[in-house]
């Protein structure tokens, strides 16, 4: 009977102190999410501070469902690797004086929340701290999830899978063609900033250029505008002209040597034509061979046949010198115009 008598009170003290830890066992909404590892006391009072010089912590996640995900992370040259330790279950048990962290079943470790971002277990006698991180993304915690899933489910538990984490990598490589992307943009403003000050600098210079080119014009004494006509006059009427004339009447193209030898005929009778041109629009030899001839009075016909050639292409030359120069819409014969006040 005594032995009876004894079993039984053993039993309903042991079945009173099982519904006492079902009563205070349960998950912390606080615990959940993911925390690692940032240091260990010792007795002696030495610290070990993580993640150490070899890039090395230890990584816990805990969710609503009691399920914590245990791993060691290695970060070496900005790639961080998975080394998959355990997944199991855990709960909490506050006794009299302190709050158990009971995890896999089988270690109790006296726990205390510091605040709602560090909390401290004891480890026989060495005290390590964790740190819950803010940073790290769904998409992490969840690559570490399965990476320790996976290794748990393959059987293989005394092995090391070292898992490269992919979501950090995509995520700097995100950002760093965001950077490369930000660069691009800031190069092409800047060339189009310098490109609209160039505009808007030699817009200003063709415009003081023009005003210059028309008050001398305007100012231009009676004497010295009689004495540039007479010149004028006997260049149209000299054996050079007239012969050059009916070269270009009959049809034949100009050669270079021909061209060259105009300009030099053209200048004592027009000395600052080439100059003047050249101030307004940076234009190409063709351009400037359609200008010169022009100012001889070659008709658009004749200079496409000299030039080789089309008609239309002379006169797109034109009007588009027009637009150049001027700034805004006009015809060639707009343009051919200001070449005879140059």
């Amino acid at each position: 009977m005594n032995r009876i008598f004894s079993f039984m009170s053993f039993l309903s003290v042991f079945l009173l102190l099982g519904a006492c830890a079902n009563e205070n066992s349960g998950v912390r909404n606080d615990m959940v999410g993911a925390w690692v590892l940032e240091k260990i006391i010792f007795p002696t009072g030495y610290e070990t501070v993580y993640p150490n010089d070899r890039g090395y912590t230890r990584c816990k996640i805990y969710d609503m469902d009691s399920t914590f995900y245990y791993a060691e992370l290695l970060t070496v040259d900005s790639e961080t690797m998975i080394v998959p330790l355990e997944c199991e279950r855990y709960t909490f048990i506050n006794d009299v004086e302190d709050t158990l962290l009971v995890e896999n079943g089988r270690f109790m470790r006296h726990f205390r929340l510091m605040n709602d971002s560090v909390y401290t277990v004891f480890n026989n006698l060495e005290q390590e701290i964790w740190v819950k991180t803010n940073s790290m993304t769904a998409g992490r915690m969840d690559e570490i999830r399965h990476a320790v899933k996976e290794n748990i489910d393959s059987g293989e538990k005394n092995s090391m899978n070292f898992i490269f984490s992919t979501s950090e990598k995509r995520l700097m490589r995100m950002n760093q063609n965001m950077s490369v992307l930000v660069a691009v943009l800031l190069f092409v403003a800047l060339l189009l900033v310098v490109y609209v000050r160039h505009v808007i600098k030699k817009s200003r210079l063709i415009k003081r250029e023009l005003e210059h080119i028309e008050e001398l014009n305007r100012l231009r004494p009676q004497p010295v505008t009689l004495a540039m006509r007479m010149v004028e006059r006997e260049f149209f009427a000299s054996e050079y002209y007239l012969a050059f004339r009916t070269c270009l009447e009959r049809g034949e193209a100009l050669k270079d040597s021909e061209l060259d030898e105009l300009e030099q005929q053209v200048k004592p009778v027009y000395p600052d034509f080439a100059n003047r041109l050249y101030k307004l629009y940076n234009m190409s030899r063709h351009e400037y061979h359609v200008c010169l001839l022009l100012k001889v009075n070659i008709p658009p016909a004749l200079i496409a046949s000299a030039l080789c050639r089309e008609v239309s292409s002379i006169s797109s030359t034109r009007s588009r010198l027009y637009v150049k120069v001027f700034g805004k819409k006009g015809g060639a014969k707009e343009w051919d115009a200001f070449i005879s006040t140059l």
